[in-house]
């Protein structure tokens, strides 16, 4: 069956096209309001739905927002595979559908990244995870479209910034853990990058000891990737050193990692070793223990990200650089040092 159009409207209802645009469009002013209910009843009874794309050609908006996902690490072969982004994206998601916007999303690769796809959908604006200054940044800002960061530590007022604050969040997390009497702390990581997020945590960490006077000790950094299965694999390293209580991970899906790792070679958590995650992802009350964590709120971050795209695209006043607090959420993974 052939796609309704604008013109089948207006003959089924007797009336001009012009009269059924305007009344798609919300320009109804000039019309009956039986007018305009026997045109909603025909657009209902033909299925009517607007041609985006002939709307954005008209308009030179398309209504539609671009996601970028940079792939920073080569075992990010799965777009969601983090739920880290499966729920960032789905806040993302939910603000632009509420503000009348599409989403777009894309995994895109540092070296050789190419927008032209992106290009040929011709986006009103882009929102990028995490990118560094590398072949992603500089095609970016080569673009003529408001472009919102999240994660990223690129100093450039080309663009707007989402995020926390990576490294005072680690300083708290790690103080947690000295409150609780440990010193001996591992740091269980993805690849550390400089003007990263996990070197911001990393210095955190370190921060946060030197003020207790405790001496940092770098070969009790361990850094992989951020995935479950680093997590798990680096639980034999941190079991077999007796001296470390207590581990942090800049990530809840390295620590159910290490939660399942510690636990198959024996371990007790948290009386042997304690474990603290970074994220408050849904999987940090699925483990076992529940998972003492930080949380940075991470749907209401996309959330917040899609308003202040809607935001800039309806040309209202918008800070160019936005900070979401953070906060411990303490469960039962850690505890007291005896």
């Amino acid at each position: 069956m052939a796609r309704a159009t604008i013109k089948d409207i207006a003959l089924a209802a007797k009336v001009s096209p012009m009269t059924v645009s305007n009344v798609i469009n919300g320009r109804a002013a000039k019309a009956s309001t039986e007018t305009i209910e026997r045109i909603n009843a025909v657009i209902a009874e033909l299925g009517y739905t607007p041609n985006l794309s002939a709307r954005a050609l008209v308009s030179n908006a398309s209504r539609m927002v671009g996601v970028l996902i940079p792939f920073t690490e080569n075992q990010n072969a799965l777009l969601l595979d983090n739920p880290f982004y499966a729920e960032i994206v789905s806040g993302i998601e939910t603000a632009l559908r509420a503000e009348g916007y599409y989403m777009m999303l894309s995994g895109v690769g540092e070296q050789g990244a190419k927008l032209d796809a992106l290009s040929s959908w011709n986006m009103d604006a882009l929102i990028v995870l995490g990118v560094y200054r590398e072949a992603l940044y500089e095609q970016l800002k080569s673009r003529d479209l408001p472009t919102l960061l999240i994660d990223s530590y690129i100093d450039d007022d080309h663009f707007y910034h989402l995020g926390i604050d990576d490294e005072q969040a680690a300083f708290e997390a790690t103080s947690h853990l000295i409150a609780q009497g440990h010193r001996d702390i591992a740091v269980v990581t993805g690849v550390i990058r400089t003007d990263g997020v996990v070197e911001r945590r990393v210095a955190g960490h370190r921060r946060a000891l030197e003020t207790a006077g405790v001496a940092y000790d770098p070969a009790l950094i361990f850094s992989g990737s951020v995935t479950f299965e680093w997590g798990s694999e680096a639980a034999a390293v941190i079991a077999a050193n007796p001296e470390i209580t207590a581990a942090f991970c800049t990530a809840d899906l390295i620590a159910a990692g290490l939660l399942a790792g510690l636990h198959k070679l024996g371990k007790r958590i948290p009386e042997d070793v304690s474990v603290m995650g970074f994220d408050n992802l849904s999987i940090s009350t699925m483990v076992y223990p529940a998972l003492t964590t930080v949380d940075q709120s991470i749907a209401e971050k996309g959330r917040l990200a899609g308003n202040l795209i809607a935001s800039i695209l309806s040309k209202r006043t918008t800070e160019r650089k936005t900070v979401v607090p953070t906060t411990i959420v303490a469960r039962d993974s850690v505890m007291r040092r005896r």
